[in-house]
């Protein structure tokens, strides 16, 4: 029963609130706002006296063409501009246009080719060319004291330096770059 005392009592609350509402915004209540006096109409044709009657028309303003945007207006449901570029700092344009100087163990790495593989058992045999010379070699073994083999797969051999902080990357050579150059 005390819930039904309590929403009763919350209903009549807010019926005489709004009842306070009603009477304080209502037309027919006391208005403390500025009184309206009528005022004579003028003439449409005539203009309007000093402090009374309506506004005239600037029809004049209904002939104008319309402006354009100008630049700055964006469309919001287009994709918004790239963020601007960071500032770069003054470097000298030889300095700047310089590549960095080759790595040794990428360069020589390049003169190696990969030319087939031989799959004994599990165990998979790679067959690398580096200049007149053919190395058969498993994971593990080393090239001319300079390379390590990582991994052999079909499509590739993976290289690295004796010391594995370098890494190179041989895929399998295709029969026009197996065949000797004339």
């Amino acid at each position: 029963m005390d819930s039904r005392k309590r929403n009763l009592l919350i209903l009549v609350a807010l019926v005489a609130a709004w009842g306070l509402i009603l009477v304080f915004r209502s037309p027919w209540g006391s208005s403390a706002g500025p009184e309206v006096r009528a005022t004579p109409a003028t003439s449409p044709r005539q203009p309007a006296a000093e402090g009374g009657g309506l506004p005239r028309l600037k029809r004049d303003l209904l002939d104008l063409p319309p402006q354009a945007y100008p630049a700055e207006v964006q469309n919001i449901f287009g994709t918004p501009p790239p963020p601007p570029r960071p500032a770069m700092a003054a470097v000298p344009p030889t300095a700047a246009m310089e590549p960095p100087p080759p790595d040794p163990f990428q360069e020589e790495a390049k003169r190696l080719r990969y030319v087939g593989y031989l799959e004994a058992g599990k165990k998979m045999m790679a067959f690398i060319i580096q200049g007149p010379e053919v190395f058969t070699v498993e994971a593990g073994a080393t090239i001319s004291d300079r390379f390590r083999i990582q991994t052999i797969t079909e499509e590739a051999v993976l290289v690295s330096s004796l010391t594995g902080d370098k890494q190179a990357r041989l895929p399998l050579a295709t029969e026009a770059a197996v065949a000797p150059r004339r």
